[in-house]
């Protein structure tokens, strides 16, 4: 029997364990063996309900740094937030390589599919059949000369060919093969780039067209009569300051899943006339009802919201998020806000105006009318299985 080996290290959020358990469950009619290598087991619940073995990935050296120190860090480019996360640190990486090479032993994966995973993959590189998945922020082109500037905000911080002398020294140290750029770091024996054209913060840079996001199915448009207002937040971020007065005052037409809601402020809206959803939903049921979705702006509920035809209230607590809300807010399709952004203000008048918007509403349906189009052929599920079975060679 042969083993696929799912492996994820960087990042939050459940977006990671997501598209790895969607990945997985396409293969499970195979005759195959599954491990997941995977930052954060406890999240993993969904790949362990397919039966798949769960294993504790190595720790990149980030994981010991405070939150001041990230808040300092740069994410002006990938570079510097690999470099930020420990791929320029020698010591680290190696021990990181390391870890891995155990793994690879233990395991004997057939075929290791990494998303945001890059110490995996330079461990697997010319050993083990290689895919990487990930969406348009997460999985750079690997052609590039090198990791271009994604933000204003701030300068690059690092410095590429620094951080690749180290990735190459250690490298050489293990009898592998050197990389001639950074993005490299990227480069594999297959790679689906798992997010729409509208959304992939380096479609002016990428060669190839991007494979589309893996849905469990494509989602149904929004209702033409839709009057909720869909609100996901996750537990990852602490709520801005402004939202239990914003959600108030909204609080009849509003939906919410926020583990991160108190029980005080859950009971308030509850009276106020919301409905508290205290067990995740699944996105495709909640916006078929929604105008309005309000949400940190992960890939892969913009996707989803996107094909669904609705409108997307961003409030972005990282440089990705940014990037997602960015592309909704210049497409006419929503609206961003920074809520890392100290100086940053959310009121019901801000989401009752995006509500409110029928052009706005006429927009994101046409859209969504698109994106399923598009969803319709390109069969991402389809592409990965193809794709897996010739790297496994079965």
């Amino acid at each position: 029997m042969k083993t696929v080996l799912f492996a994820w290290e960087l990042g939050g959020g459940k977006g990671h364990i997501t598209t790895l358990s969607r990945l997985a469950k396409r293969l499970k009619h195979l005759d195959l063996r599954f491990v997941a290598v995977v930052k954060n087991p406890d999240a993993a619940g969904a790949l362990s309900a397919l039966g798949v073995e769960i294993v504790q990935a190595p720790l990149w050296p980030s994981a010991s740094m405070t939150d001041a120190q990230i808040a300092k860090s740069s994410s002006s480019t990938m570079g510097d937030v690999l470099a930020t996360a420990g791929l320029a640190d020698r010591q680290g990486l190696s021990r990181l390589l390391g870890e891995w090479d155990h793994h690879f032993a233990r395991i004997r994966p057939d075929l290791v599919v990494a998303d945001l995973a890059p110490a995996a993959g330079l461990a697997a590189r010319g050993r083990i059949p290689l895919m990487l998945v990930g969406n348009g922020y997460t999985l750079p082109p690997a052609e590039m000369q090198r990791f271009p500037p994604l933000h204003q905000i701030s300068p690059p911080a690092s410095a590429e060919q620094e951080t690749l002398s180290v990735v190459n020294a250690v490298l050489q140290g293990r009898g592998q093969a050197q990389l001639d750029r950074l993005p490299q770091v990227f480069a594999a024996d297959a790679r689906l780039v798992l997010t729409f054209p509208l959304l992939d913060p380096y479609g002016l840079q990428r060669v190839e067209p991007v494979d589309g996001p893996v849905l469990d199915e494509v989602p149904r448009a929004s209702d033409p009569d839709a009057g909720t207002i869909f609100a996901y937040l996750s537990r990852e971020y602490r709520l801005h300051r402004d939202i239990p007065a914003a959600f108030r005052a909204v609080a009849p037409r509003l939906r919410i899943h926020a583990p991160g809601l108190s029980d005080a402020l859950a009971g308030e809206l509850r009276q106020a006339g919301a409905i508290v959803e205290v067990e995740p939903v699944q996105p495709a049921n909640a916006l078929a009802s929604a105008r309005l979705i309000v949400h940190y702006g992960g890939g892969g509920l913009a996707a989803e919201a996107l094909a669904a035809g609705v409108p997307q209230l961003v409030l972005s607590m990282q440089v990705e998020q940014d990037l997602n809300g960015s592309a909704l807010l210049h497409a006419g399709l929503g609206r961003l806000i920074r809520a890392y952004d100290p100086a940053s203000r959310i009121d019901a008048k801000t989401i009752d105006e995006l509500f409110q918007d029928n052009m706005l509403a006429q927009r994101a349906r046409e859209a969504g009318r698109k994106h399923r189009e598009w969803l319709g052929y390109a069969d991402t599920l389809a592409k990965f299985e193809s794709r897996g079975r010739e790297l496994l060679r079965i």
